[in-house]
């Protein structure tokens, strides 16, 4: 992983974790509808930030260090359930390149929804990323993107979306319903980190890294816990969404399929982003509880993180 092209990547699957129930949400107070009562319901996402503040980060190595293992971010919690509303229903596969960039897009003002009050209440700001669907490979801020990539940019701030991505996954799990959004949480996840100054204040701390292993174990720690952040995404939008615990299910094989192992074929592989079952993990914590403390994976044992 390079902090200026955060590549996105995917692993397996385990039961559906007790005590999730998706859907699930507060329960009205007497004298109101059975419906759900949403949070931040008041909420209007911004325009997308054509000239976003750059993105912050640590003065030194200590404060690199604090940044990432003590964020202000790991006291806030996200709100559950939020009302994410879509207008383009069809499945992702049937979308046109266009479509897809207009889905995304829009799927961008839940992401906002849910992570806008987290982010500020830690004294953060969150301008709005653009999403670009491209269908060749390009040539953007942070580089070349080849043609089977996603992608949060730190250099222009802006979400890349390969539209072969799915389609390039062997895994049965990957076509399954909502795989390309959980793909966009795990992007913006990387953009929470970057407006927090997680993201720069870990390339600080790899920058200063004397081994390999040592640079692996950091970029791993940055890519599960955009996993456990998708995974807190899901959560809050679970509901509106309708997903079912089926479809829940299925997003954790697709977390356990991204896995280095599971990717390159080869067991026990150690990457940069982690395993089948570390990635599986770290989204089932985001999963089940809207504390953001349970992503804090700069502060987990190694073994949890490989």
């Amino acid at each position: 992983m390079a902090v200026v092209g955060v590549i996105f990547v995917i692993s397996m699957v385990s039961p559906l974790v007790s005590g999730f129930r998706p859907g699930g949400g507060a329960s009205p107070t007497p004298g109101q509808s059975n419906g759900p009562v949403y949070q931040n319901e008041d909420y209007v996402p911004p325009a997308v930030s054509k000239s976003p503040p750059p993105v912050p980060g640590p003065k030194n190595l200590d404060a690199a260090h604090q940044l990432v293992s003590d964020n202000p971010l790991y006291s806030q919690t996200v709100p559950v359930p939020t009302n994410c509303k879509m207008s383009n229903t069809k499945p992702l596969q049937q979308m046109s390149p266009k479509e897809k960039e207009a889905h995304f897009n829009e799927q961008v003002g839940c992401l906002m929804t849910v992570w806008v009050n987290p982010v500020e209440k830690s004294g953060f700001t969150l301008p709005r990323p653009p999403v670009y669907v491209y269908t060749s490979p390009i040539k953007t801020a942070c580089g070349d993107f080849d043609s089977v990539n996603a992608a949060y940019c730190t250099a222009d701030q802006r979400i890349y979306y390969s539209d072969e991505l799915l389609d390039s996954l062997s895994s049965e799990a990957a076509q399954g319903r909502y795989a390309g959004e959980l793909v966009m949480a795990h992007e913006f996840g990387h953009a929470v980190q970057a407006r927090t100054a997680i993201l720069m204040s870990e390339r600080a701390l790899e920058t200063d890294a004397t081994t390999k292993a040592a640079t692996q174990e950091l970029s791993r720690r940055v890519e599960v816990q955009a996993d456990c952040f998708a995974g807190a995404y899901v959560q809050s939008v679970a509901r509106s969404q309708k997903l079912t615990s089926a479809d829940v299910a299925n997003l954790k094989k697709v977390t356990y399929t991204i896995g280095d192992d599971v990717l390159s074929g080869k067991e026990g592989y150690v990457g940069g982003h982690g395993t089948g079952k570390a990635r599986q993990a770290w989204f089932t914590r985001g999963l089940e509880d809207a504390q953001l403390g349970v992503c804090n994976t700069f502060t987990a044992p190694p073994d949890q993180v490989r």
